[in-house]
């Protein structure tokens, strides 16, 4: 009896080899989610660009269904984390609860450039990364690819900022805690609210104006409302991320997984090109054909603002610390990580 079962489970096993075998060549869809609209640069160039490079680099074996606009729900981790979706958009500064050491990448000062930012921000996120290991991990997450927006600029709706005293007392839309500690430090008065909430906001004079960078601006149809914006200072920026659960990762075969992290690496740092340029782009479309008005800010306007911004990081830092979490050694490797991969 005893030769027989064996007999039996190693048949099994046998045949549960040669399923999985023929599976690996099969086709696979995957279900990706995220909130923008479809006209979103950040889907064009960022999220669609990955999904076509992953078939391309998968021969054709990885195809996806694609659900913009929150359609599958708006909590994206729990979209992904329940199996409602394979992959899904986390735009982290919306939920601070779950990533809040990812909000260290909100911080002023710290990068000039999305891709210098987007660089630093993977190097803490790959495999080996201590955001990987301390936030993602224990979240059951697998990252893909990250992006990180260009460095924001502080845009108002009817009052120009010429200078730090102009800012005291106005109302300004500030995206996650990061975000807000900076708005305070510079003697701002912080509105929470998420991106899409931002133009009835400006639209109602609910806000004053919006720490933001200029894509931005047109991607959510606020050129009508925003009239001048103050550049020069580093004053942080938001970013976003690809992720799995760690569950789903695992059961794809090793060449999807190779073609998934090859995508995601040449997706993001052409994301981040694409970015960079487009901001610059768009501030002068923005003056020429919408009137914006921009202040560039003195070397000594700028030092003055880097002086108010320079307890940001440290006084995070702190608060995550006194809360268990590494917000020192966030701070650390970031400011380590190097501009390239």
């Amino acid at each position: 009896m005893q030769k027989l079962i064996r007999r039996s489970l190693a048949a099994s096993a046998i045949s549960l080899a040669a399923l999985t075998a023929a599976s690996a060549q099969e086709a696979i869809t995957l279900k990706l989610a995220h909130p923008l609209p479809n006209t979103h640069y950040a889907y064009e160039n960022g999220i669609k660009k990955f999904t076509d490079a992953v078939t391309a680099k998968s021969g054709g074996k990885v195809k996806f269904e694609v659900y913009p606009a929150s359609q599958l729900g708006k909590d994206n981790y729990s979209v992904v984390n329940s199996g409602i979706a394979n992959i899904a958009m986390i735009v982290t500064s919306y939920a601070p609860d779950k990533f809040p050491l990812t909000s260290v990448t909100e911080l002023p000062t710290l990068f000039s450039t999305s891709c210098e930012a987007m660089a630093k921000y993977w190097s803490l996120s790959k495999p080996g990364g201590i955001l990987e290991a301390r936030e993602y991990k224990p979240l059951g997450l697998k990252v893909l690819m990250v992006s990180t927006l260009p460095q924001y600029s502080f845009t108002t709706t009817t009052k120009p900022v010429k200078a730090l005293a102009d800012v005291a007392g106005l109302k300004i839309f500030a995206n996650g805690a990061a975000m807000d500690k900076t708005v305070r430090a510079l003697g701002g008065v912080p509105v929470r609210l998420t991106a899409s909430e931002l133009f009835d906001a400006a639209s109602r004079g609910t806000v004053d104006g919006a720490v933001f960078p200029y894509s931005s601006l047109a991607a959510y149809k606020l050129e009508g409302y925003i009239k001048h914006s103050a550049e020069g200072a580093r004053l942080g920026s938001a970013s976003w991320m690809l992720a799995m659960s760690e569950k789903g990762w695992r059961a794809l075969p090793e060449d999807v997984k190779q073609a998934i992290g090859d995508a995601g690496l040449e997706v993001q740092n052409s994301l981040c090109k694409y970015m960079d340029d487009d901001d610059g782009a768009t501030r002068r479309r923005l003056e020429s054909e919408k009137g914006l008005s921009v202040t560039k800010l003195s070397p000594d306007e700028i030092k003055l603002w880097h002086e108010k911004l320079a307890p940001v990081a440290t006084d995070w830092a702190k608060e995550m610390d006194s809360k268990g979490k590494p917000g020192t050694a966030v701070i650390e490797a970031l400011r380590a990580a190097g501009s390239s991969q």
